[in-house]
């Protein structure tokens, strides 16, 4: 959305940047501005994203961008009260949905308290999903920071730039070895600006590392069961050969 923390200031940024989603094969994308952190002063509340959302997609629908766009938040662990009186506001979940919620630590590695705080979120009913672990330094000294989370029923996204190395080689490594764990339930673009990797451009990576089923999950299964607010498994498919088409084919054999 314009001018929303560091994601593109204008409408044709924005703009811009779904116009590439789409070319990558993106139908549907959930935007997920920060929540309990400010920019440059400006703090937008997160009862707001939800309007913010239904005005970019009247811009999209009237263009004839053909691009569907839900309202969702990328929280601060231990910024907002999410086990308060009111439990956790459907505002800070994906789609708004109550169903998942995709929440940060608030510094360069896991926090102590961050466990506990996601299990005390389940027991409510909503799945975390912890952004980009690959980017927090113990994670990449010891990759068992993520197996307490991950063996309570969090899932874990790491992002595409971090997969092609772009953000450079502790985290492609850490991503590729959390890859291999069977740890990865989604990949997601974190697209601040039309530059920014798509998922799509992953794929050959991911599915040399970990094979089409597994490949698969990460890329279709996963994602569409997040946005419907169903369970998917903690553990993933085993990574193995499977015949037929592709899964680069499948997911954009179809398009011109």
């Amino acid at each position: 959305m314009p001018a929303w923390d560091d994601g593109p200031k204008t409408l044709e940024g924005v703009l811009a940047m779904l116009e590439r989603a789409r070319t990558a094969g993106i139908e549907t994308i959930v935007a997920t501005p920060h929540v309990g952190r400010a920019f440059k002063g400006v703090e937008h509340p997160a009862e707001s994203i939800a309007e913010g959302v239904e005005k970019l997609q009247a811009e999209l629908d009237a263009r004839g961008i053909a691009i569907k766009v839900l309202p969702g938040a990328e929280i601060l662990l231990g910024s907002v009260d999410l086990l308060g009186e009111k439990g956790v506001l459907p505002h800070w979940t994906v789609g708004n949905e109550g169903k998942y919620a995709l929440v940060e630590s608030p510094y360069r590695s896991w926090p102590d308290f961050g466990n506990n705080l996601l299990y005390e979120l389940m027991l409510r009913g909503v799945r975390p999903i912890i952004a980009h672990p690959e980017r927090y330094v113990d994670v990449q000294k010891d990759l068992s920071k993520m197996e307490t989370p991950v063996s309570q029923g969090a899932l874990l996204q790491i992002t595409a730039g971090s997969i092609l190395g772009q953000h450079g080689k502790e985290m492609q490594v850490c991503a590729q070895r959390l890859l291999d764990a069977g740890w990865v339930h989604v990949i997601a673009s974190d697209a601040h600006n039309p530059d920014h990797p798509w998922p799509g451009e992953t794929i050959d990576a991911v599915v040399k590392r970990v094979g089409e089923p597994r490949a698969r999950q990460i890329f279709e299964d996963n994602p569409r069961a997040i946005l419907a607010g169903k369970a998917i498994p903690t553990q993933i498919a085993p990574a193995k050969a499977e015949g037929g088409r592709s899964l680069l084919g499948r997911l954009f054999g179809g398009r011109r």
